[in-house]
């Protein structure tokens, strides 16, 4: 079945990446660049950075590591070596041409401005510790992104991180003691099934410990469950 695509540009994949020790070039140092290096650092990458106007905080964390500055002026062999570019200067033509140099390369290239001229979006995110909840509209409406995301922030509230860090666990330790992978999977949906989150929002883990042991029975006891979920609790506060 043929899909049609709905905005300007081409369906987007959803995808997931490690930027970890990648080589980001974010060509804008506004507060549009200031918000994609802050991101972009924050997941490890290796940011350069090319603007003719630095924010004061852009100006602070250049060290010439992580964050390298190039200078005021773009020029295509600054994507020389790069993974991901983002075009977020407040010039639609310079921005427009660091979208076709980054296609002649083959580099993913994020547009702000213009999300629908780039080859790559970065959607409203939000993080619940190991959960991640990403929402694009294909540069069609980043702002109705935004929105949906905050609905899903009243949905999915803090209890989502100690949760899955409490699911994780125990997924782990009875895999260590039983090799039956259908009775595994079995355990692993009663457990998913369980009302943990509204517990957990509740204070109500006594409760939520004992429903677990009941589920998980001889393979993992009792005080087990309460130490796997305090070390969760924990980790997550």
């Amino acid at each position: 079945m043929r899909v049609d695509a709905l905005g300007n540009g081409p369906n987007m994949y959803p995808l997931f990446v490690s930027l970890k020790d990648r080589v980001c070039l974010v060509v804008g140092g506004g507060a549009v660049g200031e918000r994609k290096v802050r991101k972009l650092l924050e997941y490890g990458a290796r940011v350069r950075l090319v603007a003719k106007d630095l924010t004061p905080w852009l100006q602070h964390a250049a060290d010439g590591e992580t964050l390298l500055y190039l200078g005021p002026d773009y020029a295509e062999d600054h994507m020389e070596g790069v993974d991901l570019v983002f075009a977020a200067t407040s010039d639609e033509i310079l921005n427009e041409h660091i979208a076709e140099h980054a296609r002649n390369r083959r580099v993913w290239c994020n547009m702000a401005s213009s999300p629908h001229l780039g080859t790559c979006v970065v959607p409203a995110s939000l993080r619940r510790g190991p959960l991640t909840i990403a929402v694009a509209t294909e540069g069609l409406s980043p702002a109705v992104a935004r929105r949906v995301r905050q609905r899903l922030e009243e949905q999915f509230g803090p209890e989502w991180e100690p949760y899955l860090r409490f699911l994780g666990a125990l997924r782990r330790h009875i895999q260590k003691q039983s090799r039956d992978s259908a009775i595994n999977q079995e355990l692993f949906r009663r457990l998913a099934g369980l009302p943990l989150t509204e517990w957990i929002r509740r204070g109500r883990f006594s409760e939520m410990i004992d429903a677990v042991s009941a589920v998980c029975q001889d393979l993992v006891p009792r005080d087990r469950v309460a130490w796997l979920w305090d070390k969760a609790w924990n980790t997550s506060c």
